[in-house]
């Protein structure tokens, strides 16, 4: 019975853990339109050596629209047009790259970033829960501790 106690101990441990990383505090979620928050980091490597003009910016969302800011535009896409939300198989600084692809007047668009969940950051979980309520039909990928 005894030898079983590191590995109960552990099992605790990482439930505790997984219940954490799920609960979103209030500074995490916008408070209404116009409430951004950011949702992606910067990273030296991609900006430098990445294919995609997205890497080169910052993306937000409040409770209504996803925005891609780059030096000095601003694009908005409404949550509802959003198709899907995906983590890629590419990681970068342990960080997995996301990739968001929205419909516009028939026209697909798609950015790839990476996220900026942290223990105390979770604005990016608080994100694909809002894209899943404004789009239902999206296709979310979960976020979980093993796919961060």
């Amino acid at each position: 019975m005894a030898a079983f106690l590191p590995l109960i101990v552990l099992i605790v441990i990482l439930y505790l853990v997984t219940k954490k990383l799920s609960h979103t505090r209030p500074a995490d979620a916008p408070g209404g339109p116009g409430d951004r928050k950011l949702i992606s980091s910067s990273s030296f490597l991609l900006r430098i050596f990445g294919s995609s003009r997205s890497y080169k910016a910052s993306y937000y969302f409040d409770t209504e629209n996803f925005y891609e800011v780059t030096d000095a535009n601003t694009t908005t896409i409404p949550l509802t047009t959003i198709t899907g939300v995906k983590r890629e198989s590419t990681k970068v600084n342990n960080r997995s790259v996301w990739s968001v692809s929205w419909s516009i007047n028939g026209q697909q668009k798609q950015a790839r970033f990476l996220h900026n969940y942290t223990l105390f950051n979770r604005s990016f979980a608080v994100f694909l829960e809002a894209v899943k309520q404004a789009n239902p039909n999206a296709s979310v990928s979960a976020l979980t501790l093993f796919t961060l």
